[in-house]
């Protein structure tokens, strides 16, 4: 699907989330500024999160979690090495059967990619256009 504007892709986000079954794993693919925080930003809205003002890309801080009508575990894995991974309790949150995992940047997440994931690929298209795929 072709998005027009960041609230059009924050749109098909919090109705992906609305369609989404917990536990949830919703990995997403892009290049940087192709919408991946807008992405996960629509998300936490349709999982419930009420100041959704307050969800920004942990990109320092690496795992933001937040509340909705589930845990929502947001992981930034921009600035981090594959083999990295394994300092950051990865698997105790994917094991978590009540939250909704976001992950941005998911390439980097090797061994610790769920088969029953949703996978969003962002393309940019132009400034205001990207590209949306999604794979369940």
């Amino acid at each position: 699907m072709i998005s027009q504007s960041e609230q059009q892709t924050y749109a098909v986000a919090k109705e992906l989330a609305h369609n989404t079954k917990i536990p949830a794993h919703i990995l997403l693919y892009g290049d940087l500024g192709a919408g991946k925080t807008v992405f996960a930003k629509g998300l936490a809205d349709g999982f419930g999160v009420t100041d959704v003002d307050d969800v920004s890309s942990p990109t320092f801080t690496l795992i933001n979690q937040y509340v909705g009508r589930v845990r929502i575990y947001h992981i930034d894995l921009y600035r981090i090495e594959t083999g990295a991974l394994d300092g950051l309790g990865l698997e105790e949150i994917f094991e978590d059967h009540n939250a909704a995992v976001i992950v941005e940047w998911a390439d980097r997440m090797g061994r610790f990619e769920t088969p029953g994931a949703v996978r969003v690929f962002l393309s940019y298209v132009d400034d205001h256009t990207r590209k949306i795929d999604i794979c369940f």
